[in-house]
């Protein structure tokens, strides 16, 4: 089965949370956690490579917590989910072709290529404005 992990989708859970608080808006962790039910230790974890690259901001302190880095039409889904799990591929022989065996009459390769691409497509081109409730 071809799926996002939980780290995906808590990461993405977490983000919705954070986007509909509003631009600009430090949330905490533990407000995040119990909004998401995502438990907290894990969450601060998962929080830290989005840190990282950017996504998000983390204030330090008392009266800390975590917001959205950047515009929210600059963050897609793909940007995400491969900072939280890496780089995401349908299939071994798209990173590796040398150790594929079957690689030169193989002709699931152009297929697996093709939905990769579709795949990068969408998920590059949803950003988290998708994120933000519309009722």
């Amino acid at each position: 089965m071809i799926q996002v992990t939980k780290a995906g989708e808590y990461g993405l859970r977490a983000l919705a949370y954070l986007v509909n608080q509003g631009p600009g808006v430090k949330v905490s962790i533990a407000e995040i956690s119990q909004a998401r039910q995502i438990p907290e230790p894990y969450l601060r974890k998962l929080l830290k490579p989005l840190i990282q690259k950017g996504i998000l901001v983390s204030i330090r302190g008392v009266a800390g917590g975590v917001m959205v880095g950047r515009p929210l039409e600059e963050i897609t889904f793909l940007e995400v989910i491969e900072a939280l799990e890496g780089p995401i591929n349908l299939n071994t022989c798209l990173v590796h072709n040398e150790t594929c065996q079957f690689i030169g009459d193989c002709g699931m390769h152009p297929v697996w290529i093709e939905a990769q691409e579709a795949m990068f497509k969408i998920l590059g081109g949803k950003t988290l404005n998708a994120l933000l409730d519309t009722h």
